[in-house]
């Protein structure tokens, strides 16, 4: 159980710092079709393979310039569509 609660840790600040990084409000996608879309959101970043892209990425990205999803982010389309949503 700890294995997957670290994991749940790391990956739920990697989303949270992704969705600052691309200036998506997370009160607005946590609202968004009753929930489903936060949720939907959350357990891919948690079964994404990719969290090293991630990490390196938004270190690459630091200088607080909004910046558009990466294309190798699987929630990249749901983050764009929720940039531009609201």
């Amino acid at each position: 159980m700890t294995t997957f609660l670290s994991r749940l840790e790391v990956r739920s600040k990697l989303m949270g710092q992704m969705m600052e990084r691309c200036g998506v409000n997370p009160a607005y996608m946590a609202r968004d079709r009753c929930g489903i879309t936060m949720m939907q959101a959350a357990h891919i970043c948690m079964t994404c393979g990719r969290a090293k892209n991630c990490s390196t990425w938004l270190r690459a990205t630091e200088d607080g310039v909004l910046q558009d999803p990466p294309s190798f982010c699987p929630n990249a389309r749901r983050f764009r569509q929720m940039q531009e949503a609201h």
